[in-house]
C-alpha cells in the first residue's frame, strides 16, 4: 500500500483554517511529507508563521489571508492556486467556528455567523475546484465537520445543526461527483486539543491531541473514506446515542455532558 509519506509527497493540497488547531497541524504534517500547500485563514500573522514553518518542514507553501465567508476572495484564491499549480489533488475545508447558543438565550447573529462560516464557507472553499477536477477526472474534496452533527447537543443548536448540514451537503456532493472520478470525504472529529476546546463549559470525554488527530485524518484520506468518525470511543458513543429514543436522549444528554447553568451565547 505504501507509506503515508509516499502517498502525500508531491501532492497539491489546499487547507482552510490553517492558522491554528487541526488545519495548522495538518499543514505541518503534510509539509514534512513533501506536499505543496495552499493555506488560508483570516489571521495573517499566524498564517504567515505556519507558512514559514511548513517550508522549514520540507514542503512548499502559498498563503492566502482570506475569510472563507468572502465568496469572491475564495474564488480568487482558487484561480491563483490553479494558475500556479495547474491542478489541486486535495482540498480540505477545515475552517469553522464552534459555539454555544442556548435556546432560552438564543442569539440570531451567532446563529447566522455559525452557518456563514461552517456551511457557506465550506461551499465557497470546495466549489471553485470542481471544474478542474472534473476535467482531470481526479481530485479529493474534504470537509471537516464534527461528531456533534449526528444529534442535537445541549446549548448547541446552531453548531450541531450547521455541522449536520455540512455532513449532508458532503454526502450529496459525493454522489454527484462519483461519476467524474472525484472523491469526497466528511471528517467528523470528537474533542481535539485545539483553541476551540480550550474551555470548561461542558465535559469533553476522550479528548485527543492534535497530532494524533492529524495522523488519523491522513490515514483516512489515503483510504478515501467517505465518512470518518474519530476517536473510536466517541464514534461508538455517538452511535449508541443515535439508538436512544427522544425521551431518553433528552433526559440523559444534559446530565452526562456537564453543561453549566450560566452558559451564554458565544462563538468558540
Amino acid at each position: 500500500m505504501g507509506s503515508l509519506q509516499d502517498f502525500y509527497r508531491g501532492k497539491n493540497i489546499v487547507i482552510t483554517g490553517a492558522s491554528s488547531g487541526i488545519g495548522k497541524d495538518l499543514a505541518l504534517v503534510f509539509a514534512g511529507w513533501g506536499a505543496r500547500l495552499a493555506l488560508s485563514a483570516r489571521r495573517k500573522e499566524l498564517l504567515d508563521e505556519v507558512g514559514v514553518a511548513a517550508e522549514k518542514a520540507g514542503g512548499e507553501a502559498l498563503v492566502y489571508p482570506v475569510d472563507v465567508t468572502d465568496r469572491a476572495a475564495m474564488q480568487a484564491m482558487a484561480d491563483d492556486v490553479l494558475a500556479k499549480w495547474g491542478h489541486v489533488d486535495i482540498v480540505i475545508g477545515n475552517a469553522g467556528v464552534g459555539g454555544l447558543n442556548p435556546a432560552d438565550r438564543f442569539d440570531l447573529d451567532i446563529h447566522k455567523r455559525t452557518y456563514d462560516i461552517n456551511c457557506m464557507g465550506l461551499a465557497y472553499t470546495l466549489m471553485p475546484y470542481i471544474p478542474s477536477m472534473i476535467a482531470r477526472k481526479s481530485g479529493h474534496l474534504v470537509g471537516v465537520s464534527s461528531l456533534a452533527a449526528f444529534r442535537g447537543r445541549p446549548n448547541a443548536a446552531s453548531y450541531s445543526s450547521a455541522k449536520s448540514a455540512q455532513g449532508v451537503f458532503l454526502e450529496a456532493v459525493r454522489m454527484d461527483l462519483r461519476k467524474h472520478g472525484i472523491k469526497v470525504s466528511a471528517v467528523h472529529p470528537g474533542f481535539v486539543e485545539t483553541p476551540m476546546t480550550a474551555h470548561d463549559e461542558f465535559n469533553m470525554p476522550f479528548k485527543i491531541g492534535v497530532r494524533e488527530s492529524s495522523m488519523l485524518i491522513a490515514r483516512a484520506l489515503k483510504k478515501a473514506k467517505p465518512r470518518f468518525l474519530y476517536p473510536w470511543q466517541m464514534k461508538w458513543l455517538v452511535r449508541f446515542e443515535g439508538l436512544l429514543p427522544c425521551a431518553a436522549y433528552d433526559w440523559l444528554l444534559p446530565r452526562v455532558s456537564g453543561q453549566r447553568d450560566d452558559i451564554r451565547p458565544r462563538t468558540l
